[in-house]
């Protein structure tokens, strides 16, 4: 007898202000999708049901400690459909030299990851490096880089950021078959 086995369904969802976390996003997407696990990718504003999802990983940019306005609403309107369902969180933020302690006081869990927590079981949560680009900022938030120097740059690591995906399809492909 030939058994088709279930392809769980995730979704990933992100707020990202400059494309950075997006791009966490997208290869998180794209290594559950090579995991065996359909996977859409879709801005957590954009996002109108999570009824057809086995799981969701829900992530933000990191700005002053705090993840972004959309993706903190998101977690707000499906509070209770999430607690429904397996739901991991990262978040993308740190950048510089990690011996800092600037760098250092980054990598803390925001505090919405904390009160997200507090709402529904959440299987994990990480903190990534992120990107910081010159380029993508105001001429403000540029001058601030002159008093805080080897901040931009591309801190982002993918290995790290695949593993941790590949260690959700594994704890996905243990869901019982429906």
């Amino acid at each position: 007898m030939n058994t088709i086995k279930h392809r769980p369904q995730v979704l990933v969802s992100a707020a990202s202000w400059h494309g950075s976390t997006t791009e966490i996003a997208r290869l998180i997407g794209q290594t559950l999708f090579n995991d065996h696990c359909a996977v859409d990718i879709v801005p957590p504003a954009s996002v109108n049901s999570i009824e057809d999802y086995d799981a969701v990983i829900l992530g933000s940019a990191v700005y002053a400690g705090h993840w972004l306005a959309a993706a903190k609403d998101f977690a707000i309107r499906f509070r209770d459909p999430l607690a429904a369902r397996r739901v991991w969180l990262f978040s993308s933020g740190p950048v510089g030299d990690p011996s800092r302690k600037l760098v250092q006081s980054m990598e803390q869990d925001p505090a919405d990851v904390n009160r997200i927590q507090q709402d529904i079981e959440v299987r994990g949560h990480r903190m990534f490096c992120g990107k910081l680009d010159p380029q993508a900022l105001s001429v403000a938030q540029r001058a601030s880089l002159l008093v805080f120097r080897g901040m931009s740059g591309d801190f982002r690591d993918w290995a790290d950021i695949t593993q941790w995906a590949d260690s959700i399809a594994a704890d996905l492909a243990a869901l019982p078959q429906r």
